[in-house]
């Protein structure tokens, strides 16, 4: 069963060597396919990166927006199972087995639980929270797969939200019902928001932005309450 990793990207080059080499590792055991889609405005060296890697397939978006890059990809995308990939998220090693045996069971859509990549009380308390189904899973770092069937049917990503699209996808596949699984094997994330702010910031504004996102505030509202309260590129 080919699994398509879509991986949109801007101007992460230096994160993007980390998941290629992994990726293609894992490439080189089971069948996966392997997709990097560039932002448009991206001024690294990350389609340079990609040339290094002959089991990845490059690909320049023609929109802006990880909603948009991650639809641009998907169409492009050869296999039956598409999972997509934040480049600052690190998939556990064995990810194909836990996604291919979660579809063989029933289920049509999935993420990951997760860790950080910095041991602390405080992270490790937010991680707890990944590995549950609840108000506020399923979107951020969690890495959501899907059947291409069932992606395609959802129509995508909406790509009105330059920010929070992955919440959106998943309040979806609630909504229709569709079955999906939260694989317990864990993803590791990047602390580096809580470095460069604080864990209670962290999570005041996410849970402000996200409260917002509930009450139907505008996709680039929430993207620019978001910019201006904390110091993370989005």
């Amino acid at each position: 069963m080919l699994i398509s990793v879509i991986i949109p990207v801007y101007n992460e080059q230096e994160n993007l060597v980390k998941r290629l080499s992994f990726l293609c590792e894992q490439a080189n055991k089971f069948p996966i396919e392997i997709i990097v889609s560039n932002s448009p405005e991206t001024s690294d060296d990350s389609p340079k990166i990609c040339e290094n890697f002959d089991k990845v397939r490059y690909l320049q978006s023609e929109k802006k927006g990880r909603a948009a890059q991650m639809n641009f990809a998907a169409v492009k995308a050869k296999g039956a199972i598409l999972l997509f990939l934040h480049a600052d998220i690190q998939l556990p090693k064995d990810f194909y087995k836990q996604v291919t045996t979660s579809i063989s069971n029933g289920n049509k859509a999935g993420f990951f639980a997760y860790r950080f990549d910095k041991d602390s009380f405080l992270l490790n308390v937010n991680s707890k929270f990944t590995t549950k189904d609840g108000f506020f899973a399923g979107g951020g770092d969690q890495c959501q797969f899907f059947t291409k069937e069932v992606f395609t049917t959802l129509n995508g990503y909406n790509e009105e939200f330059c920010i929070m699209e992955d919440f959106e996808m998943i309040d979806r596949v609630r909504k229709y019902k569709i079955p999906y699984a939260i694989i317990q094997s864990k993803a590791i994330a990047s602390a580096r928001k809580y470095e460069n702010n604080s864990w209670l910031k962290v999570n005041l504004i996410n849970g402000y932005v996200f409260l917002k996102y509930k009450l139907g505030v505008h996709p680039k509202k929430l993207r620019k309450t978001y910019k201006l309260l904390l110091r993370e590129s989005v």
